[in-house]
């Protein structure tokens, strides 16, 4: 018999609440679908991993780590670059012997520091995981005796931890943001696993990357639910990539309804 299972990504009350601090257009639906699809195909669905994304207020994509000469702090959305730094344009508050090697280690990957709203602040409301899909996991747990499991990135304040696999830049002494071995490791054991969450462009679409790099076993076996998940920015041209890049590894791409 076929073992299936759930990963979903960053379900959480700032990207799936219109009044979230980094609400994700659409994902207040998305939370509902994916709600639903539990309910139904509950006793078919054997595992439900979750990834929160867990941030100290300090945080290097956050305004309040950066300043100018007059101590003002960079615009929302803006971006920090490694020139930025060197020219004294902006300038760290803390951790400042690992800012500017994180800026050069995250261009070289293609990269960039983008200056987020403070988000998911652990121990907030919007750091908890939306109410439409707890509901519908409790209902899931009771009623098939199974357990979810829940995974947490984003503790570091040097460096962007999108993926729930690994950070953006790994630091020595720092393990979680080291490759998550053991979640790829427990999701191979299904025979397929349904992807889900927000933001489809940065922290699923990071995700999924990191399967397929990592992991490529597991790649053939994940299938994106694409009516659960919105992209903050459509036209976001690294996530495309990750997504076609994932279909020629095998990755069925396919809605709740086309599933069901």
């Amino acid at each position: 018999m076929k073992r299936t299972a759930i990963l979903g990504i960053d379900l959480q009350n700032d990207f799936t609440s219109p009044s979230g601090t980094l609400f994700v257009q659409n994902a207040d639906i998305d939370v509902v679908r994916i709600a639903d699809f539990v309910r139904k195909q509950g006793s078919k669905i054997d595992y439900i991993a979750l990834s929160l994304d867990s941030h100290q207020p300090i945080h290097i994509a956050h305004q309040i780590y950066w300043k100018d000469k007059e101590g003002n702090q960079p615009d929302l959305f803006s971006v920090i670059k490694t020139e930025d730094v060197q020219s004294g344009k902006w300038m760290p508050r803390y951790n400042k012997d690992l800012a500017l090697t994180y800026l050069q280690q995250l261009e070289a990957k293609g990269d960039v520091c983008t200056i987020w709203p403070m988000h998911c602040i652990l121990g907030t409301s919007g750091w908890a995981i939306d109410k439409a899909v707890t509901d519908s996991l409790s209902d899931w747990a009771i009623n098939t005796g199974r357990s979810y499991g829940l995974f947490y990135k984003g503790y570091s304040q040097s460096t962007e931890h999108y993926s729930i696999f690994r950070a953006a830049v790994e630091w020595e002494n720092e393990p979680e943001t080291y490759l998550n071995t053991t979640l790829l490791d427990r999701l191979n054991t299904f025979d397929e696993v349904l992807l889900v969450g927000e933001a489809a462009d940065y922290c699923v679409a990071n995700s999924l990357n990191d399967i397929l790099d990592e992991c490529s076993e597991l790649a053939k076996k994940i299938v994106v639910l694409t009516d659960c998940m919105s992209w903050i920015n459509p036209e976001n041209e690294k996530a495309k990539y990750i997504f076609e890049k994932a279909e020629k590894q095998g990755v069925r791409f396919t809605t709740t309804e086309q599933f069901s």
